[in-house]
């Protein structure tokens, strides 16, 4: 498959993802419950989608499912080379998280009533993740930049970091 078109779902399926959970979490009280179900349900689908098309796209390098392995952030850290490890994880932890509280809250609708609050619990422990993988994802793709240039631009204003010419 065409790394552009692989790049474009992948693109397309965080929207449809985020864009869902977004919705889902700014509808979770009893006046919108209809919408909070129905985007409930799109994080769902969205969560079985991509697991299904990393089960069917082993081959595909940006389609596969993440396989996050302890050593290889060891290994990284140590002088490694290529993408960072933490990319894996993030993907791993959130495809986990997501599709918990997608799954909670489907089963506390209709037939355990009784996962209501963990759904709710789980729900705000992934706003966290996401916060992380947000972060994490800007930093690494253009923030290293950024924040340094913001450190030189601040070093060169802090008072005790210019070179003090000596007095004779």
């Amino acid at each position: 498959m065409n790394p552009r078109l692989q790049q474009s779902l992948l693109l397309f399926w965080h929207a449809w993802l985020g864009g869902g959970y977004l919705v889902a979490y700014l509808t979770a009280d009893e006046d919108t419950y209809g919408m909070h179900l129905f985007a409930g349900y799109a994080v769902l689908a969205a969560i079985v989608v991509r697991l299904l098309a990393g089960l069917i796209a082993p081959n595909s390098k940006l389609l596969k499912l993440p396989r996050p392995k302890r050593g290889a952030l060891r290994d990284w850290f140590g002088g490694g080379k290529g993408r960072h490890p933490l990319f894996a994880w993030f993907a791993a932890v959130l495809l986990a998280i997501v599709g918990a509280a997608a799954v909670t809250g489907a089963l506390s609708d209709s037939l355990m009533t009784w996962l209501e609050d963990p759904h709710e619990a789980i729900s705000e422990a992934s706003l966290w993740v996401i916060f992380g993988h947000i972060a994490f994802v800007t930093f690494m793709y253009g923030g290293r930049k950024v924040i340094k240039q913001a450190v030189t631009k601040l070093a060169e204003r802090l008072p005790f970091t210019h070179a003090q010419e000596p007095t004779t």
